[in-house]
C-alpha cells in the first residue's frame, strides 16, 4: 500500500490546520475589529464589576493594595481554563461540515481551536495587564509562575473540552447538566478570596479543585512575597495531562460517531 512520505503528510496537516484556524478566526470574531474587541472586553468588564462591588464593601483586598490587580490575577487565570474548555468542547460541532472530507479529522479541529485559543489568550492578557499598568502599580513580576499557570490552565481546559466533545455529542442532557455544575466553579476557585482564609476542614475540600492551585500559582507571579504553599504542582500537572490523554482517547474511540449529526 502506498503511503505518503512523512514530510508530505506533515505539510498537509499544517495546511489543514492553518486553513481551519483562519476559518475559526472569521467565524468566531468576524471580519470587523469589534469582533476581536469583545474577546478583550469580556474579562475586562467582569474584573471591573468585581472591583467596583468589592471595593464598595471592603477597605482592603485580601492581597496587596489594589482590588483591580487582585481580581485581575484571579479571573485571568480562571478565564484561561474556562474559555479554553468552552471553545474546545465546540470544536468538532462547529466544523462538522468539513468532517465530510476524509482528510479532515476531529483532531485537526481540536488542534486548530487550541492554537487559536492560546494565541487569543496571550493577546488578551497582554492587553489586559499592559493597559492596567497605567492605572495600577504593578511591581516586579516573575514570569515563571505566570507562564506555568497559563500552560497548565490551557492544558487542563483543553483536556476537559476534548472529553466534553464526546460527552456533549452522545448526550445533550449531559451538556445542560455540565453547564449547571460548572457554573459555581468561579465561586470556589479563589478568584475573589485566598484559600488561606478558609477554615479547616473546608480548605482541605477546596484543595481538590485544581483551579484553586492555578489561581494561586498565577498570583505568585504578580505578588513576589506571596508563597501560596498550598499549590500542588504534581497534582495539577498530572490532572491536566491525564485529561488531555483521556479526552484524545475518547475522540479516537468515537471518531465515527463524531462525524455523524447529533
Amino acid at each position: 500500500m502506498y503511503s505518503k512520505p512523512f514530510n508530505d503528510s506533515l505539510k498537509q496537516q499544517f495546511a489543514i490546520i492553518s486553513a481551519l484556524i483562519i476559518r475559526e478566526m472569521t467565524t468566531r470574531y468576524g471580519n470587523k475589529f469589534g469582533g476581536y474587541m469583545w474577546a478583550v472586553l469580556d474579562p475586562v468588564l467582569f474584573i471591573a464589576i468585581l472591583t467596583i462591588v468589592f471595593s464598595a464593601v471592603a477597605h482592603i483586598p485580601p492581597l496587596g493594595r489594589s482590588f483591580m490587580l487582585f481580581f485581575a490575577t484571579g479571573y485571568a487565570s480562571f478565564y484561561i481554563y474556562r474559555s479554553t474548555a468552552d471553545q474546545v468542547a465546540n470544536a468538532v460541532e462547529a466544523n462538522r461540515a468539513l468532517l465530510n472530507y476524509p482528510i479532515v479529522r476531529p483532531y485537526d479541529a481540536i488542534v486548530s481551536r487550541v492554537l487559536l485559543q492560546a494565541a487569543t489568550l496571550f493577546v488578551v492578557n497582554l492587553l489586559l495587564f499592559g493597559v492596567m499598568s497605567f492605572f495600577v502599580e504593578i511591581g516586579p513580576i516573575r514570569m515563571g509562575p505566570i507562564l506555568a499557570a497559563s500552560a497548565i490552565g490551557l492544558t487542563l481546559g483543553a483536556g476537559v473540552g476534548i472529553s466534553n466533545i464526546v460527552w456533549f455529542h452522545l448526550n445533550s442532557t449531559y451538556q445542560h447538566i455540565w453547564g449547571v455544575i460548572n457554573r459555581p466553579a468561579f465561586m470556589v476557585s479563589g478568584v475573589f478570596f485566598l484559600p488561606e482564609a478558609i477554615p479547616l476542614p473546608y480548605r482541605d475540600v477546596l484543595m481538590w479543585n485544581p483551579l484553586v492551585h492555578l489561581v494561586g500559582l498565577f498570583r505568585m507571579g504578580f505578588y513576589p512575597t506571596y508563597r501560596a504553599s498550598y499549590v500542588d504542582l504534581p497534582y495539577v500537572i498530572g490532572l491536566a495531562v491525564f485529561s488531555v490523554v483521556f479526552g484524545l482517547f475518547l475522540v479516537w474511540l468515537f471518531d465515527a460517531r463524531l462525524r455523524e449529526p447529533k
